[in-house]
């Protein structure tokens, strides 16, 4: 695939024109027609029928009867005034999807009816790369009879601005490219990815790279280290843990940007196992370290100029004789004692131990996690944002103020010191769940246990957006979605600013 951007109608496809209108603007047309006369009579005389309202959503596609352009797609963009970054992504999906739909090779978007963009050019050509490759995503690496694959349709965009809005296409495309390369991970079943493959699979992202470092630690490693969390969910399963340590050299020394992903690769709850309907999804359980590597891989490519670390602690959480029970006091890494009482609140152990690696080994400044901790998240706030607490307010804005350019949402939950009660534990320090409410915050209360003294942290879980059961976003296919990614490259990206 690829979008480019021109300035001249020779280069343009012929195939098909694609048009944006905005509600109650339809029929201003007149910037067409010294680009094209012909096009322009024949989109006037569609529009002045009164067939196309500009509704969000809406299209209308026909034959031109002059060249240059054989067919024409007039495509709804709602009311301008309520024209946004992400609408810009949900329009562009949407128009890539009816393309698809005819038999054609390539198209050409028109962009002056958009102009100019909700936000500044650089997002906006990001936004338009990313939605296209988002939305061709498939993921079919094993079926053994594979359905016909969405056409590779090239793009060209017409009339788009220079400079920033080029830097933003090359940007997000190679940033789409890796999402995508999240998501194949998040699909990939249990029994393909291990702990042990995710390990390897960090160490060939290294491979060729002198910014990137990869060390592993195995059992044995872990147990210096008292990584007792880690090593307590992986003890019913066959395949062993792992804790993965990537180190991007960036060319500003100092202090590195840690960056630490929960890698669960499947959750059968344990011994406090889950119940049998839609247990096949827990394979998203690792989505946090899938993340890690992704976005790892992105500031590598893009030339981000900070030092970054990502921190992945994987494991598999089973039911067997071996696992570790509801009951057992574990002394983790940080010699915080903590009292199971559930086995299905695995997540905070693995990163437990990762944040006290973090503050204690890593000397950041400053220390992002990101996991799918809680199904609370998902009553709380649904598929349409992720949950954010923090220690620092500073950090916890940066995300707020990057939630429109990168396309996902936070929402932030306080971490009041009143929570802390409710994970007081008679028998240890404290216990790894409370309850029965503020299940998200209380995953993030058990977690600033274990972050370092005036290190600036923030946790954003990820349970309500790592995995989609719907395309209702547009530029989402059902399944993984390689949640977190992109706001935090965009964080990191705006970090000097």
């Amino acid at each position: 695939m690829l979008i480019k951007s021109i300035h001249a109608v020779s280069m343009c496809y012929k195939e098909l024109a694609i048009i944006p209108v905005f509600e109650n603007d339809q029929k201003n047309v007149d910037w067409l027609e010294p680009i094209d006369r012909n096009l322009y009579q024949s989109v006037k005389k569609v529009l002045d029928s009164g067939d196309m309202k500009g509704k969000a959503g809406s299209s209308l596609s026909f034959y031109c009867e002059e060249k240059p352009f054989e067919r024409v797609l007039l495509v709804g963009a709602g009311k301008r005034r309520d024209f946004t970054c992400e609408k810009l992504r949900r329009l562009v999906a949407g128009i890539d999807s009816v393309a698809q739909s005819f038999n054609i090779r390539a198209y050409t978007i028109f962009v002056q009816p958009l102009l100019p963009f909700p936000v500044n050019n650089y997002s906006a050509g990001k936004a338009t790369a990313e939605s296209i490759s988002l939305s061709r995503y498939e993921f079919d690496c094993f079926k053994s009879k594979k359905e016909k694959n969405k056409k590779e349709l090239n793009v060209r965009l017409f009339g788009a601005p220079k400079g920033a809005f080029q830097n933003g296409l090359h940007d997000g495309a190679i940033i789409a490219a890796n999402v995508n390369m999240v998501r194949n991970l998040i699909n990939t079943p249990s029994n393909e990815l291990t702990p042990e493959s995710i390990a390897d699979r960090s160490i060939k992202l290294c491979e060729g790279n002198s910014r990137l470092t990869c060390t592993v630690m195995d059992e044995n490693a872990m147990r210096e280290h008292g990584m007792n969390g880690i090593l307590s969910v992986g003890k019913g399963s066959a395949n062993p843990p792992r804790f993965v340590i990537i180190d991007y050299a960036g060319e500003n020394k100092g202090k590195p940007i840690v960056i630490v992903g929960k890698g669960v690769t499947f959750d059968s709850g344990g011994i406090s196992i889950k119940p049998w309907n839609g247990m096949e999804k827990m394979k998203y359980d690792m989505a946090g370290a899938g993340a890690v590597l992704g976005i790892i891989k992105i500031a590598a490519e893009l030339n981000f100029p900070h030092h970054i670390i990502g921190l992945i602690p994987t494991a598999e959480n089973m039911p067997a004789a071996t696992a570790y029970k509801p009951g057992d006091v574990i002394a983790m890494a940080s010699g915080t004692t903590v009292e199971v009482i559930s086995t299905d609140a695995e997540g905070r152990l693995l990163l437990a131990d990762a944040l006290h690696y973090a503050s204690d080994t890593c000397k950041p400044q400053a220390l992002i996690d990101l996991a799918t901790l809680t199904g609370a998240c998902m009553v709380a706030l649904g598929n349409k944002a992720m949950a954010i607490m923090g220690n620092n307010k500073g950090l916890i804005r940066r995300f707020i103020q990057n939630d429109e350019g990168s396309g996902e949402r936070v929402w932030e939950l306080p971490l009041w010191e009143d929570y802390d009660e409710l994970i007081k534990s008679e028998t240890a320090d404290i216990k790894n769940v409370g309850g029965p409410g503020a299940g998200t915050i209380i995953g993030g209360i058990f977690l600033k246990k274990f972050v370092g003294k005036n290190i600036p942290w923030v946790h954003l879980d990820i349970a309500s957006t790592a995995w989609m059961d719907n395309n209702e976003k547009g530029y989402f296919s059902k399944g993984a979605t390689g949640a977190g990614v992109r706001i935090i490259c965009e964080v990191l990206r705006n970090w000097d600013k």
